[in-house]
């Protein structure tokens, strides 16, 4: 859902993040790279923590924590 006060006051942009899988698949910490603004990275955070469990990653036969970077773009129509 897009931030009704940034969407009241016209703001757009892409929000960086980096979020750690950990071995058992949940979302570990997030973290924030680069900022758009601070209305859209407290979104962008808060969508991250709600997604599902992952398969968590496996490497030299242990299940192992692992980082993913994702862009998070908001856009007006």
């Amino acid at each position: 859902v897009y931030p009704s006060r940034a969407k009241e006051n016209g703001i757009e942009g892409t929000v960086y993040l980096r979020f750690e899988v950990t071995k058992t698949g949940k979302i570990g910490k997030v973290e924030l790279q680069k900022s758009a603004d601070p209305l859209l990275d407290e979104e962008a955070v808060r969508v991250i923590k709600l997604l599902p469990k992952f398969k968590p990653g496996y490497h030299n036969g242990q299940y192992v924590n692992v980082w993913y970077s994702i862009p998070i773009s908001f856009k007006l129509k």
